[in-house]
């Protein structure tokens, strides 16, 4: 009778187990990255990956939500207001906005969290000069707080998504580590290994979210499949994208993003001054094909620096077709023949071009189909594949003919200035094809310091119209937000930055 009683026991224990274990395995959520972020403490994030688990963690006053508006985040409400030179926001704080140690957050952390951002040179942070432009925060009672800026700007709402309101355990500490800061975000930081980063729910109704480092997108692509991966929101080639999609149990969510992916010239180099050979390389693109064939329909053509995610800055224009007869029109009218072996030639010397790639597979892949495009117009071309840092060296030192590049990232039209404007060649800006059109200077000067959103609106659209029609860079397409999960999950409303806020809402009902 008793060896019966401990067998009904021990049966009930088990029983008991397998439920605990599988309540645990329900309530965490195995999500793929494709690298470690470099750095958690929200003083040095500075990749994307860091950012966006910071975004769970760490509360700013303001964000881009799905449409690249700002909304409030730590905050109930903001004002905006110009007073004489100044720019002024003023922001009314959540009632309920907590720290993790259960304080509330009051209008005193926000102007403690800025001087640690912007002042503290123990910290150097590495935004302390996104702040350089703020003049004062002042508390105006324990909910209110107000910012003032030197001068008006685009970006000083923007860097504000940086800073993060946060606490230190012990300020007297030389080094600050990701244990040492209170967040007031929904989630804290529970783990922290080189290829796993942990972050629990202050909430117990939300899942555990464990962030596995998994480089290899045919080994992320069997963890899918296995279940060893419950969503994945890292790289994926097209290729392995459109192989995933016809996998029973898989999921597939996608929205174009706000990246930017072109073909730069070096408008240094003499073959590209002129604009006929720009025009002539961008006529020789098959983008429609390359978008179905290669990129199996995971990015959207570009006309321009903006995709549809930027609302007013994005307009609906013809995207251009590829046309050989006038590629080889144009060419012919910048002096270039081909000669009897069929190259081209202009004054004895070749079209040559030095053509750098970074090792991204689905890069080189696309670098190979163009290559063979502009061959059989009789140009050289000499491809150079190399690491990303060898790459993005050449590219910021303008050693280089032709690069693909991508922009990603950005969240408004101050990013035309960055990339386009004369002064910002590196390694003081963006523009690292030398571009220089005095006209789009002008209006890009001009942008910057209207306060009238209409009339600022317009003239980046003027300037944005210059750009294209000066092949300034070769628009190509804007790639496809893409995370790829488990069919269990919970719909997920993407957001064309790419932010990690749907996880948020995501809920795993697998096996339940």
């Amino acid at each position: 009778m008793s060896l019966f009683r401990l067998t009904v026991s021990s049966i009930f224990a088990l029983v008991m187990l397998i439920q605990t274990q599988v309540a645990i395995a329900s309530n965490k959520i195995n999500i793929a990255i494709s690298a470690a972020p470099n750095n958690l403490v929200p003083f040095y994030s500075t990749d994307a990956n860091s950012q966006n688990i910071n975004r769970l963690v760490h509360s700013a006053l303001v964000d881009f939500d799905e449409k690249m508006t700002f909304i409030c985040i730590a905050c109930e409400s903001y004002q905006e207001k110009m007073k004489g030179d100044n720019q002024v926001y003023t922001f009314k704080l959540k009632k309920d906005l907590a720290f993790s140690d259960g304080t509330l957050v009051t209008a005193q952390d926000v102007k403690n969290s800025y001087e640690l951002f912007a002042k503290n040179e123990k910290i150097k942070s590495t935004f302390m000069g996104a702040y350089e432009s703020i003049e004062s925060v002042n508390v105006l009672d324990s909910k209110t707080v107000e910012i003032i800026f030197k001068t008006f700007s685009l970006e000083n709402l923007s860097n504000l998504s940086l800073l993060k309101i946060l606490k230190l355990k012990d300020s007297s500490k030389e080094q600050v580590e990701v244990q040492d800061i209170i967040g007031c975000g929904e989630y804290i930081i529970a783990k922290v290994d080189p290829l796993e980063i942990v972050v629990e729910p202050r909430k117990a109704n939300k899942p555990i979210l464990v962030f596995k480092v998994v480089k290899d997108e045919t080994t992320l692509a069997l963890k899918l499949i296995n279940k060893e991966i419950d969503l994945s929101v890292a790289n994926m080639s097209p290729r392995k994208v459109f192989w995933l999609k016809s996998q029973s149990g898989i999921k597939i969510w996608e929205m174009p993003s706000g990246n930017f992916q072109f073909m730069g010239v070096n408008h240094k180099r003499d073959l590209f001054k002129d604009i006929k050979v720009r025009r002539a390389l961008s006529l020789l693109i098959p983008r429609e094909e390359i978008l179905k064939y290669k990129l199996k329909n995971t990015a959207v053509l570009s006309n321009g620096m903006f995709s549809p995610a930027f609302g007013e800055m994005y307009d609906n224009l013809p995207i251009e077709k590829q046309d050989a007869l006038e590629a080889r029109r144009l060419l012919a009218q910048a002096g270039w023949t081909l000669n009897k072996n069929g190259l081209l030639e202009k004054n004895g010397k070749k079209f040559e071009i030095d053509w750098k790639v970074s090792n991204n597979k689905a890069s080189i892949e696309v670098v190979e189909v163009l290559k063979n495009y502009f061959e059989k117009e009789g140009m050289i071309v000499n491809v150079s594949i190399q690491e990303w840092g060898t790459y993005m060296s050449a590219f910021k030192s303008g050693k280089f003919d032709i690069v693909i590049g991508q922009w990603v990232g950005f969240t408004g039209p101050d990013m035309l200035k960055f990339v386009f404007h004369s002064s910002n060649t590196p390694p003081k800006g963006g523009n690292r094809v030398g571009y220089f059109n005095q006209e789009v200077d002008n209006k890009l000067d001009l942008a910057t310091v209207e306060t009238n959103s209409i009339k600022r609106t317009a003239l980046y659209k003027n300037a944005l119209k210059i750009i294209n029609d000066d092949y300034a860079n070769i628009n190509l397409w804007h790639p496809n937000i893409i995370w790829i999960g488990r069919s269990c999950l919970s719909e997920i409303t993407l957001e064309s930055t790419g932010s990690f806020y749907p996880l948020k809402k995501l809920e795993k009902n697998c096996g339940k």
